[in-house]
């Protein structure tokens, strides 16, 4: 069972200013990622970031919490060397653990960290 390890997450202030800065952003409507991909293929980190218009701290924590769970179940089949920001939009708390991670996966090969399928 994969672990989401505490040297895979964006803690500080400034890995998130430099991952909103250096990145490439894909939106769906209900989630925005913003990639940035290094050189170092070891390299896996993983944020996420909300707001206070997302409404009230228990959905908000809710919503973190299923994020970084379905992070943490799909991290296997992606690709190193990456960081990801989770940004969810508004009336994202609202929805179905299956709807977030549908998109969740459909960004995930939009931007690249998923292998291509044959």
């Amino acid at each position: 069972m994969p672990r989401f390890l505490k040297s895979e997450r964006l803690r500080k202030s400034r890995e998130f200013k430099s991952g909103f800065q250096k990145c490439r952003k894909l939106d769906d409507g209900t989630l925005v990622f913003y990639v940035q991909f290094v050189e170092d293929a070891a390299l896996r980190k993983f944020g996420v970031s909300l707001s206070r218009a997302l409404g009230k701290a228990y959905l908000r924590n809710r919503l973190k919490r299923r994020l970084r769970e379905i992070y943490r179940v799909e991290k296997e089949k992606f690709r190193g060397g990456y960081q990801v920001i989770v940004v969810p939009k508004r009336g994202s708390a609202g929805r179905s653990f299956g709807e977030i991670q549908g998109s969740f996966l459909a960004l995930a090969s939009r931007a690249g960290l998923l292998p291509r399928m044959k």
